[in-house]
């Protein structure tokens, strides 16, 4: 099976595929999820929702999985304890920063999958802007991933 993760590969691999595949960028949050999970729960399920899909896409399509962003918007949960939260404005600028370096890397063909539903309405603005803003084909994935409990189900 081939390498798919960009933090795993050289990067004369990753110019070798920039010309004709994709990169699936993973945003998730690091927060509270009660007293019975980790604080990373939507972190770890959207980078390994990512992973399993880059391996299905293979059979067609090389899709390179980019490391994934843990931080997010999730001032909602700060009360709760163990929850890191960014502003709009800096996770705006992250973002726009992640994707321009994976064009500047060559690759012109961007996904943001999101593992948080806090994150939902800001990537549906950030990924129009960034579409227009970076002159790319770029998507986000508004849909979240299984929860935590739905693994089972979900064959995770």
């Amino acid at each position: 099976m081939s390498e798919i993760h960009w933090n795993r590969m050289t990067a004369a691999q990753l110019r070798e595929l920039a010309a004709e595949d994709a990169v699936v960028l993973p945003v998730g949050s690091t927060e509270q999820h009660g007293p019975h999970l980790p604080t990373g729960v939507d972190d770890l399920l959207v980078a390994e929702v990512c992973r399993r899909t880059a391996h299905l896409a293979a059979a067609h399509t090389r899709v390179v999985v980019a490391p994934s962003v843990w931080a997010g918007l999730a001032e909602h949960h700060v009360p709760f304890g163990g929850t890191v939260t960014l502003s709009l404005d800096t996770y705006h600028a992250l973002l726009c920063d992640l994707c321009r370096s994976v064009l500047r890397a060559g690759f012109s063909r961007i996904l943001i999958v999101n593992g948080h539903a806090g994150n939902m309405t800001a990537l549906n603005a950030i990924s129009n802007e960034l579409t227009v803003e970076l002159g790319t084909s770029m998507g986000a994935d508004l849909m979240r991933v299984p929860r935590w409990g739905d693994s089972q189900r979900f064959g995770m």
